[in-house]
């Protein structure tokens, strides 16, 4: 079987392949791409960021709570306290007084640590709205980019349309040579190898360079099939006499 008409279906399939490869692989589009994966993950961050400042804001309005309730029994306690400072020395329970000088103490150091711990949190939120307004400015800047730089990705496309269309043009042309069965084949094979199809020259596959039986040649010149390297599973044909 004459399969020179699919070898010519390949060079012109492996160049619009190339071709189409080139225009997705421009500065300018991989600089979109680059542009789109981070304002993707910039929202997914932003997201987390919200999120985690939300539970920080309630934590702070907890413990804020908590701070109100500590100072209003270290009151109560220091109200006590100037209860018996006015006691005659005969009323006076030293060992209730201590206690409560602890309970005071216990209560004022409560009521330290809670503040401590809303500073910390007010300075972690400051911290990660700053980090969100940044965030927020990068995003903005990096949506600007995109909108600039993809209409001027349109223009490149634009300006190889022409080679496109011609090359599909002469691959449809290219293709009404092929029988369907082939074809098939030919697109079968293509789901694993880069190059369906190679030729068999001195017995040797050109496509894995595989040595391949002597009468291999033979089923390639008389089959009205495919036959296909037993290695690589490439089509073979014989081209310019060999």
């Amino acid at each position: 079987m004459d399969m020179n008409a699919l070898w010519e279906y390949q060079r012109i399939d492996l160049e619009l392949e190339k071709y189409q490869k080139e225009v997705k692989n421009t500065p300018t589009r991989r600089r979109l791409v680059q542009l789109q994966r981070f304002v993707r993950d910039s929202q997914s961050r932003l997201s987390e960021m919200e999120n985690t400042a939300v539970v920080k804001q309630n934590s702070i309005l907890e413990l804020e709570a908590q701070n109100t309730a500590l100072a209003a029994d270290l009151e109560d306690l220091n109200q006590d306290l100037g209860y018996y400072s006015e006691c005659d020395d005969e009323e006076l329970d030293i060992k209730e007084i201590e206690q409560m000088v602890k309970n005071c103490e216990k209560t004022y150091d409560a009521i330290a640590q809670v503040k401590k711990q809303v500073t910390r949190l007010k300075q972690e939120v400051e911290a990660s709205d700053r980090a969100t307004r940044e965030l927020i400015a990068k995003m903005r800047a990096a949506k600007e980019e995109f909108d600039m730089l993809r209409v001027e990705h349109e223009k490149e496309l634009a300006g190889g349309e022409d080679e496109e269309k011609e090359l599909k043009k002469k691959l449809a042309a290219a293709q009404k040579a092929v029988p369907a069965g082939v074809l098939a084949e030919y697109t079968r094979i293509k789901g694993f190898r880069a190059n369906p199809v190679a030729v068999l020259s001195g017995n040797r596959c050109g496509g894995c360079n595989m040595q391949l039986p002597a009468n291999v040649a033979t089923k390639v010149a008389a089959s009205d099939k495919p036959v296909t390297c037993e290695n690589c599973g490439r089509i073979l044909i014989l081209r310019d006499g060999k």
